[in-house]
């Protein structure tokens, strides 16, 4: 018989973001982990054997929001074909924090040196995809305002480039526009 689990996963959970925050991906340790969360190593390494798995979990959790704030900005769109795409540019140009937007440059930068990561990052934009393909009428639109989409996240998230937010806000009416307008046939 195993061991009783007697830390709360979530308690961890929050320590790993509060490290990920403060100190970045670099800062982030099953030591700086423990003791933000005021529990033993040894109770962290039996949830998440190194570096790599607390990233993970950080990533598939944060993965796991941000879908859950889709998912229920899609109930908006329910009889649109589109509605994954228009809850995506709802979420999208809501309001974001610089601690946000740190948080998200530290993901991004962890897929670039993490293949669990990175894993996880393909598999949930495959999974998106395979959505929005399969539920709109456009296949060639969506597919274009899915991928401009995710370049202007990409900018912004790598922080190498951001509209003034007047700009990043017609830009993004323009996409939601892109998504409901007919495309050239040539």
């Amino acid at each position: 018989m195993g061991r009783k689990r007697t830390i709360d996963r979530n308690q961890t959970m929050n320590a790993i973001e509060a490290v990920v925050r403060e100190h970045g991906v670099a800062g982030l340790s099953i030591d700086a982990v423990a003791r933000e969360a005021g529990i033993s190593k040894s109770s962290v390494v039996y949830d998440f054997e190194n570096k790599s798995a607390l990233l993970a979990a950080f990533i598939g959790q944060k993965m796991t929001e941000k879908r859950a704030k889709i998912d229920t900005a899609a109930l908006d769109y329910k009889d649109d074909p589109d509605a994954f795409l228009h809850a995506l540019l709802d979420v999208f140009g809501g309001c974001r924090s610089d601690e946000d937007m740190a948080c998200a440059m530290s993901i991004s930068a962890s897929v670039a040196s993490d293949d669990r990561c990175r894993a996880l990052m393909n598999a949930r934009f495959a999974e998106d995809m395979d959505l929005v393909m399969n539920q709109t009428a456009d296949p060639r639109r969506a597919r274009l305002v899915w991928a401009t989409l995710h370049g202007l996240a990409s900018l912004e998230y790598f922080g190498l480039f951001t509209f003034p937010e007047t700009e990043r806000n017609q830009l993004l009416q323009d996409i939601r526009t892109l998504l409901t307008s007919d495309l050239p046939t040539k």
